[in-house]
């Protein structure tokens, strides 16, 4: 059986979970009263339950079936989390209690990050070996420069774009964005390489649309995150005069609390307070296209690698 892990932040599934959730993010320090309040207060105000959450397991699935469809193998793809459970180590022992023979890692967020992606690779890897057992791992990465997966994020882009009234059409700006990270960009020089690479893609597939790259979330000084800020940018555009800006996210994928504020209502209240029309990308989610291009490209992954060692296999 092939065992695929779909790593995430955390999956908070009810309202109850936001302060261990936190707790856990802060390394086991309970969030202040007003941190805690602020955050059960974003979460209601989605008027639905945590859109990470129940995404992602709709994800798990769609992608258990889809692949395992096309490899004609048994597939089992699993969540594992970084801050709630099920943890990473947890799940990759589920795996080894289930028999799993081979183990991929399939990230929802196409840019690589060593906080995020690499951390999640270390963890499956180290679980495996604190449990005692050699199983092969396919870390199935690069799927940021899918053709379809740009096609899927230019379709997106040019409705937003249509979106606009006619004036603000006239004079926009797309503004990409991903969450920043710790550290100067050279010392991120994959993530700051992929995110460029993939803004031009999606950019040039869109229509060939005019272009910054902003980032997202950075945390507090005295760390140095990479920069500039989204809310800078749009501040910029506004005093020079700009009529409209559209936000287009290239890391998180899927729905969260954190992306719909930082990269959501954050910008539509800074781009009002300039006077500039707002409208932002919306989410690939569990779309059929998405999961469809995903599966055949693990799909391809999982042949390529098991044609590699002779294992043989059919992908339709």
């Amino acid at each position: 059986m092939i065992g695929i892990l779909l790593p995430v932040y955390g999956l908070v599934r009810s309202v109850d979970g936001i302060e261990p959730f936190y707790t856990h993010i802060f390394h086991g320090q309970p969030p202040g009263e007003a941190r805690l309040q602020d955050a059960v207060w974003r979460y209601r105000q989605l008027g639905t339950c945590d859109p990470l959450a129940s995404v992602t397991l709709r994800q798990a699935a769609a992608l258990e079936r889809r692949i395992g469809a096309l490899l004609l193998d048994e597939v089992k793809v699993y969540v594992g989390c970084k801050h709630t459970p099920p943890f990473v180590p947890d799940t990759v022992e589920q795996m080894i209690r289930d028999g799993v023979r081979r183990v991929a890692t399939l990230p929802i967020t196409p840019l690589y990050t060593r906080s995020g992606t690499g951390a999640y690779r270390k963890q499956v890897r180290d679980a495996l070996q604190r449990n005692g057992v050699d199983l092969p791992v396919l870390d199935i990465e690069g799927w940021w420069a899918e053709p379809r997966f740009i096609d899927l994020l230019g379709r997106r882009l040019r409705s937003a774009v249509d979106w606009l009234s006619a004036a603000g059409r006239s004079d926009f700006i797309v503004l990409f964005t991903a969450h920043s990270q710790p550290g100067l960009p050279q010392a991120n020089e994959r993530f700051c390489t992929e995110f460029e690479a993939l803004a031009g893609s999606v950019a040039r597939a869109a229509g060939g649309y005019p272009w910054r790259l902003a980032y997202r979330s950075g945390g507090p000084a005295p760390q140095v995150w990479l920069g500039p800020d989204i809310r800078d940018v749009i501040e910029a555009e506004a005093a020079a005069g700009r009529k409209a800006v559209v936000v287009c996210e290239l890391m998180s994928l899927t729905e969260n609390v954190e992306v719909l504020y930082d990269a959501g209502f954050d910008c539509w209240e800074q781009a009002a307070k300039g006077g500039m029309e707002f409208v932002r990308t919306e989410f690939l989610n569990d779309s059929y296209e998405f999961m469809d291009m995903l599966s055949r490209y693990a799909a391809r992954r999982i042949r390529c690698k098991d044609d590699a060692h002779g294992t043989g296999g059919a992908l339709n």
